[in-house]
């Protein structure tokens, strides 16, 4: 036995010094060896420390913080309810992990849990931050007693009894318990798994005079909830709690709100101002809009397209992809294919400069799905370019059209758009595919006065072109016809559009294995685009101002905004509405006949 002890007081003795704080032996007190002048300042301090988080993890832990952090820090300290809303670089997740880790170290048994809309990203928090919080300081190395990151489980457990759990938001997760819950990137978390599974797992934090009836006149400790979230659309659950929280802290509740821009980020140089202009040549506008600038998604006051109207109707999770050289576009080009009864509409809004605030070529592909009430639409992709000549133009065009195997190809021919109509009504040769497209020319409609027609047709030099344009010529009539027809469809629910770029991120990364790789940027850049395209057509139209002029709807776009994907996506659904009619007719005159035959037994 005494050879034992001596081999553990030598054991210690060489730890003393151990640049491992958890090696080092551990002075411990007991209650009962404490003077009632020492119990007097640990409950000070550890009330000072509770009451200012940010100055415990500068003091113990000895993490340095900005101005923007130690607000943020204090605000979830001596708050019940904490929403957040932060724009990229604003170092949200470190913030979330230095947070949850002092409250862990505060509050002995305390049950944090993140939660977020998949695993992968919630653990980043516990797999990236902690754990790197855990290797640079040593006072936080001493309090946490173990990480675990593995394939299902991702928890960080402390010598005090509190741990740090990670929960993606669905129906696996209920049953847990909570004395702080935060929820990441809550704008992507479903609101009904929120209320039903997730907020359900509060409680009080299991303390021992709880216990103790002499101390039944102090109230029971609140759970705490934590929101953190980048901006996007107002029509989302986020936007309305967001609102909620700013006027309940106005109020003087338990309640607290802080957001921050990209300004942030350039202040205290996580990012120079150079790097942010880059990143928004890159972006496009919506992007940016949400990421750096903050600023939530929602319609103007005098809106003719209401936002709620367009995102119910974003339900299409599979993109079309035309076919490119890349071997990993190839695999996939073919990922919707058309069936026998349906119809594939190509449509075009068309421009030729460059820099112009409004100048941009929009080329939108749609699938038009008979039903008894007419053709169900189906957006399915949408490119842009800007300043390209009608040359290259009616090239791309005529390369989209036989990728998408389209029937029509709706075509606005006002202004430049002529001179591309003339450029389709020639042979054109693909160098690139090595390939020789037919001309395209005008198609018979009754819509359409033989004037035009004749006209559109004579001007066609190529020898037996295909006639499949459908010539858009805008007017103040027509194109209140457009925007009716538009709102119309929308509120019915029969045009449909491809779902949000981050839901999208997770369908893909999940339907497209090996597709999507961490490091293959330009195949998720590409892949992700024709959803991208989607969203900035979403915040085109609820852009989009309604004026009456002359009996006329006539619909504008802010100082400095855009419309070319509305006209090009509302073009396209006012050419299927007039196949609608003939459907419909067809339809009609069917059952006529069924009913007109006489049977003879």
């Amino acid at each position: 036995m005494s050879n034992i002890i001596g081999k553990y007081i030598t054991r210690e003795r060489s730890r003393a010094n151990s640049k491992n704080p958890n090696l080092r032996p551990k002075s411990m007190t007991r209650e009962k060896e404490l003077s009632e002048e020492r119990k007097n300042q640990l409950k000070s301090w550890i009330t000072f420390y509770r009451l200012n988080v940010h100055r415990f993890v500068q003091h113990y832990f000895g993490v340095k913080l900005f101005p923007y952090q130690i607000l943020w820090i204090w605000g979830m300290g001596v708050k019940d309810s904490f929403f957040t809303v932060a724009a990229r670089s604003a170092a949200k997740s470190w913030l979330i992990a230095l947070y949850a880790t002092a409250r862990c170290v505060l509050y002995p048994n305390s049950s944090v849990v993140i939660v977020s809309s998949t695993m992968a990203q919630a653990a980043i928090i516990i797999g990236e931050k902690i754990q790197g919080l855990y290797n640079e300081y040593p006072n936080i190395q001493r309090e946490i007693s173990k990480i675990t990151t593995g394939l299902n489980k991702h928890e960080v457990t402390f010598y005090n009894g509190s741990h740090i759990r990670v929960v993606a938001s669905r129906e696996s997760a209920r049953g847990r318990r909570a004395t702080f819950i935060i929820v990441e990137e809550s704008r992507l978390v479903d609101k009904s798994v929120l209320d039903d599974i997730i907020r359900p797992f509060a409680y009080v934090r299991p303390v021992p005079y709880n216990k103790d009836l002499k101390y039944s006149y102090i109230p029971a400790e609140e759970a705490k909830e934590m929101h953190i979230t980048s901006a996007h659309y107002t029509s989302g659950w986020w936007y309305r709690e967001t609102l909620i929280a700013i006027k309940n802290m106005l109020l003087g509740k338990n309640v607290g709100f802080l957001a921050t821009d990209y300004l942030i980020a350039i202040h205290h140089r996580i990012k120079t101002p150079a790097q942010i202009e880059k990143d928004r040549e890159v972006m496009n506008e919506l992007s940016f809009q949400l990421e750096y600038l903050n600023i939530p998604i929602g319609e103007s006051g005098d809106a003719y397209f209401r936002l709620k109207m367009l995102q119910k109707n974003r339900v299409l999770k599979k993109a079309f992809y035309p076919v490119k050289k890349e071997d990993y576009v190839k695999k996939h080009s073919s990922t919707l294919p058309k069936l026998d009864n349906e119809i594939r509409v190509l449509s075009i809004d068309m421009a030729t400069r460059a820099g112009k605030t409004n100048d941009l070529t929009i080329m939108t592909c749609g699938r038009l799905i008979p039903t008894n009430k007419g053709y169900e639409r189906e957006i399915v992709y949408m490119e842009s370019y800007s300043g390209m000549n009608t040359l290259l133009q009616a090239l791309r065009i005529k390369q989209l059209w036989y990728d998408f195997e389209a029937d029509y190809l709706v075509l606005d021919i006002l202004n430049a758009g002529v001179s591309l109509y003339d450029m389709l009504g020639a042979i054109t040769k693909d160098e690139e595919r090595g390939m020789e497209y037919p001309a395209m020319t005008v198609m018979i409609h009754k819509s359409l006065e033989d004037k035009l027609y004749n006209e559109l047709y004579d001007r066609t030099t190529g020898v037996d072109p295909l006639q499949i344009i459908y010539p858009m010529v805008g007017s103040s009539p027509l194109n209140s016809k457009i925007a009716v027809e538009m709102r119309d469809k929308l509120q019915k629910g029969i045009i449909q559009f491809l779902i949000d770029e981050n839901e999208a991120d997770d369908f893909l990364t999940k339907s497209m294995k090996g597709y999507l790789d961490a490091e293959d940027t330009v195949g998720k850049s590409i892949a992700l685009a024709p959803y991208v395209q989607t969203s900035l057509f979403v915040n085109e139209s609820i852009n989009l101002s309604m004026s009456l002029v002359g009996g006329n709807i006539k619909l504008s776009e802010p100082e400095g905004g855009r419309k070319d994907r509305y006209s090009s996506v509302s073009y396209l659904n006012y050419f299927a509405s007039l196949l609608d009619n003939d459907l419909l007719k067809e339809t009609e005159t069917s059952e006529n006949e069924l009913l007109d035959v006489t049977m003879i037994v």
